[in-house]
C-alpha cells in the first residue's frame, strides 16, 4: 500500500480532491458492476424457477405410472377371519377363501423346570455368569475354558495383509469357535490346508488363520476397503497399562483365572521387575500381587478384574522432582487369562440355514447372553421369566423351513442345552414344545399353503387370523375417490406452478431502482438497503420469453384433444371431464367441476388413464401428462442453457459467459483507474513541490527587505 502525505505546501485536501475525481471516473465501472449484479439476480431467479419445474416434473413422473390411475379398494366379508390390503395397480378381482385348516405357527421351546438351584435364590440375570455360576441347578455343566475373548474390525487396504496383530508370544486358540465375516458374509475358518473359494459349492468360502501371527488368508480375493469382523480367542491377554502414584488401580477383564496374572515393568534404575498373583507352590497367596520373594504389593479381584496396589508399590516409581511437569509413572505389561465358554445355534429361515457361534466371557451376564442371541442373524427371541424360573426360545418367523427336522438346532456347547435346560425339549414334549406349522387354506378352489399368515397374490396382501370352514370373500374394486383425489392433487400442483410463474412474469419493473453501489450502501441502513434491493430485483423476469412460452405450451397441452383409439369419444379433453380454466381470464389456472369429474371417473376410469397418460408417436396422440412432461423437460433444458445449475461452471451457460466477460471488463477498468489515480497524485505532488519551491524562494527574498 502506497503512503501519501499531501497538501503540506498548498494547504489543499488533495485526498478529497482525488477521491471526488475518481468517483466521477468510476461511474462507468459502477454501471458495469450493476450489470453484473442484475445478471446474477437473473441467474438465481432462473434457477429458482428450474427448481419449481423439477418439483413439478417429479409429480408428472408419478402420474406416468399406471398405479396412479388404477386405484383400488379392497373389502373382506369377515375382517375377523381374513383381512386384506391392496396395492395400486392391482387388477379388479374377487377371491374366496373357503377353508382355513391351520394358521402358520413359529417353533417355540420352553424349559420344563427351573434353571436355578434354589427357588428362593434365583439366578440374577444382571450379574456376571462366573460370579453366579453356583446359582444354576446344573452349574457343573458350564464348560469353562481359559483364554481371552477378543473382537476386531479391520478395514482392508490394497496390497496389505489382513492380520489381527497379535502381541509377541500370544496365540489363537479355539479355532472351531472363531468367526470371520467380510462385509456381512460369513466365512468358514480353518487352521490348516488351502482355503477354498466361496464359488466352490456346496462349501462356503474359507479363510485360514495363522494361529501364531493372526494373519488371515482367504480363498476369495478380498477387495480394498472391505470390513472384516473377527471374533476369536487367544491363549492369554497381553496389554500395556500406565499407572501413577495418584492412580492405585488398574482395570482388566473380569472373570480372571487365578494364578495366571503376571506383571512386568522397569523401575527407576532400569531393572525389570516381575510380579504375579501366585508364587510357585503357594496357593495361600492367591489374590495377592507379590514378587518372587512373596512381598505383597497389591490385591486382585478376579471377578471384576480390578488390581489395587498398596503403598509398598510406590518404591518402584521414579523420584518426583520440583521441575517435573508430570507425575512419576510406570509402564506395566500385564498378562492374564479369563474364563469363558462357547455354544452354537442353527436356525432354518426364509433366508436359508443360519449358523451362529457365540463366545461368552465369564464377566458377561445372562441378560448379555440373551441379547447376543436375540440380536444375531438367527431370527429367534429368547427370554428368562423370573417368576417361573424358566427360559423360552421362539423363532421370529412362522412356518416350516426344515422339512426334515426342527427349526432351531443346538449345535455346540452345553450352556443352552444343559444349564438352561433345552436338552430334553423335543416334539415329544407337548406343552414345552410348539412345532412350526404352515398356514393351509383353500382359495378360489385351490388348496395351498404359506409359511406366513400374511402373503400376497396379484398385488393383494391377505392376513389369515383364524381357522374356519366358513367362506370369506375378498373383493378388489376401483377406488374412484382415491383417483379423484390424485387428479385434484395434480391440478393443485399445476395451479401452484402457474401462479408462481405468472407472478414472476407480471412483477412490476422499477427502472429507477438499480443495484446499489458501495458508496450508496454506506449511506443507507440495512433495512433501507433490503427494501431498495427488493425493488431493484422486482421484474427481473418480467415477460420472460422462456417462462411465458412455457405457460402458453402448457395451456395448449391442457386443452388440445387426445387422439387415442380406445378413448371414449366424450372424454377426449380435460374440459370434457370437468377440468377447465378459471373465470379469471388473466391466469392459466385450472378449476375442477367435482360432480362432472367424478361422473367421468365412475363411467370409464380406463379412458381417464388414456386421457392423462396415453402414449404415442405424435403430440396429438400423447396424453396430457406426457405432453406436459415433454414441455417442462424442454423448458428446464432451456433454463439450464441460459442459467446453469449449482454444479455448472460459468463457461457452460449463457449468463455465466456474460458474467465472465463483465469480470474481465471490471478487472481492466479497475487497473485503468488505479493508473489514473497514480497519475492524479503524481500531478498534485508536482504542484506541491512547485509551491514549496516558490515559498522557499519568497522567504529567501523577503529577508533582504527586512
Amino acid at each position: 500500500m502506497v503512503m501519501r502525505v499531501t497538501g503540506l505546501a498548498s494547504g489543499m485536501n488533495i485526498d478529497e480532491i482525488v477521491e471526488n475525481m475518481m468517483k466521477a471516473q468510476s461511474i462507468p465501472l459502477n454501471k458495469i458492476k450493476q450489470q453484473k449484479t442484475l445478471l446474477e439476480w437473473q441467474r438465481d431467479s432462473y434457477r429458482e424457477m428450474n427448481t419449481l419445474l423439477l418439483d413439478f416434473r417429479s409429480q408428472l413422473t408419478n402420474m406416468k405410472l399406471s398405479s396412479f390411475y388404477r386405484t383400488r379398494s379392497v373389502a373382506s366379508t369377515n375382517e375377523d377371519i381374513v383381512s386384506a390390503t391392496v396395492a395400486s395397480g392391482a387388477g379388479q378381482s374377487s377371491y374366496t377363501i373357503s377353508k382355513i385348516s391351520s394358521l402358520a405357527v413359529a417353533e417355540s421351546r420352553m424349559t420344563n423346570s427351573g434353571i436355578s438351584k434354589q427357588s428362593s435364590n434365583k439366578v440374577d440375570t444382571t450379574k456376571s455368569l462366573f460370579s453366579i455360576q453356583d446359582s444354576f441347578a446344573n452349574a457343573d455343566k458350564i464348560l469353562w475354558k481359559q483364554g481371552s475373548v477378543e473382537s476386531k474390525s479391520i478395514v482392508t487396504k490394497e496390497g496389505e495383509p489382513i492380520t489381527l496383530g497379535l502381541a509377541d508370544g500370544v496365540q489363537i486358540t479355539d479355532v472351531e469357535n472363531m468367526t470371520v465375516e467380510v462385509n456381512g458374509i460369513k466365512y468358514t475358518v480353518i487352521d490348516r490346508g488351502t482355503p477354498k473359494s466361496g464359488e466352490v459349492k456346496p462349501k462356503s468360502g474359507e479363510v485360514i488363520v495363522d494361529k501364531d501371527t493372526g494373519e488371515l488368508t482367504f480363498g476369495d480375493t478380498i477387495a480394498a476397503n472391505s470390513t472384516v469382523k473377527v471374533n476369536y480367542v487367544t491363549d492369554k491377554k497381553v496389554e500395556n497399562k500406565t499407572i501413577t502414584k495418584d492412580n492405585t488401580q488398574i482395570q482388566l477383564k473380569g472373570a480372571l483365572v487365578p494364578g495366571q496374572i503376571k506383571l512386568s515393568f522397569k523401575d527407576s534404575a532400569g531393572t525389570t521387575i516381575e510380579l504375579s498373583d501366585k508364587p510357585k507352590e503357594d496357593n495361600s497367596k492367591i489374590g495377592q500381587i507379590i514378587d518372587k520373594d512373596g512381598n505383597k504389593f497389591g490385591e486382585i479381584n478376579y471377578e471384576t478384574g480390578v488390581i489395587t496396589f498398596n503403598s509398598e508399590f510406590n518404591k518402584y516409581f521414579p523420584a518426583e522432582t520440583e521441575n517435573s511437569k508430570e507425575k512419576p509413572k510406570l509402564e506395566l505389561t500385564i498378562t492374564s487369562q479369563q474364563n469363558y465358554f462357547s455354544f452354537g445355534l442353527t436356525t432354518h429361515t426364509s433366508k436359508g440355514k443360519i449358523d451362529e457361534k457365540f463366545l461368552i466371557q465369564g464377566s458377561e451376564s445372562l441378560n448379555s447372553v440373551m441379547s447376543k442371541v436375540n440380536n444375531s442373524k438367527l431370527g429367534v427371541t429368547m427370554f428368562y421369566d423370573s417368576y417361573s424360573d424358566k427360559v423360552t426360545m421362539t423363532r421370529k418367523e412362522t412356518g416350516v423351513y426344515n422339512e426334515n427336522g426342527q427349526e432351531i438346532e443346538f449345535t455346540d456347547g452345553d450352556f443352552l442345552t444343559q444349564v438352561l435346560g433345552f436338552h430334553n425339549i423335543t416334539p415329544d414334549t407337548p406343552g414345552n414344545y410348539v412345532k412350526a406349522e404352515n398356514a393351509t387354506f383353500i382359495i378360489n378352489g385351490l388348496e395351498t399353503s404359506r409359511q406366513s399368515n400374511t402373503f400376497s397374490i396379484n398385488g393383494v396382501t391377505f392376513t389369515l387370523k383364524k381357522t374356519t370352514d366358513t367362506p370369506v370373500t375378498i373383493n378388489v374394486n376401483n377406488d374412484n375417490d382415491k383417483l379423484y383425489e390424485n387428479i385434484k392433487n395434480f391440478v393443485d400442483k399445476y395451479n401452484e406452478l402457474v401462479e408462481k410463474i405468472e407472478k414472476k412474469l407480471s412483477e412490476p419493473k422499477y427502472k429507477n431502482y438499480l443495484p446499489l453501489t458501495d458508496d450508496e450502501k454506506e449511506k443507507l441502513s440495512e433495512t433501507q438497503q433490503e427494501k431498495w434491493e427488493n425493488m431493484a430485483k422486482s421484474g427481473i423476469l418480467r415477460n420472460d420469453s422462456i417462462l411465458s412460452g412455457l405457460v402458453t405450451q402448457m395451456r395448449t397441452a391442457i386443452y388440445s384433444g387426445v387422439k387415442q383409439d380406445d378413448l371414449d369419444s366424450a372424454m377426449k379433453s380435460l374440459s370434457a371431464i370437468g377440468i377447465t380454466t378459471t373465470a379469471d381470464f388473466t391466469t392459466a389456472k385450472l378449476e375442477i367441476n367435482e360432480s362432472k369429474l367424478k361422473a367421468a371417473i365412475e363411467k370409464d376410469p380406463n379412458s381417464i388413464e388414456l386421457l392423462f397418460n396415453g402414449t404415442g408417436a405424435t403430440d396429438g396422440q400423447k396424453g396430457v401428462i406426457q405432453r406436459l412432461y415433454d414441455k417442462v423437460n424442454a423448458t428446464m433444458d432451456q433454463l439450464k442453457e441460459r442459467a446453469g445449475n449449482s454444479y455448472s461452471v460459468n463457461n457452460q451457460f449463457t449468463i455465466g459467459r456474460q458474467l465472465d466477460d463483465l469480470d474481465d471488463r471490471i478487472e481492466r477498468f479497475e487497473d485503468r483507474l488505479a493508473d489514473l489515480e497514480t497519475r492524479y497524485y503524481s500531478q498534485f505532488t508536482a504542484m506541491e513541490q512547485a509551491i514549496q519551491k516558490a515559498n522557499s524562494q519568497a522567504a529567501y527574498l523577503a529577508q533582504f527587505f527586512q
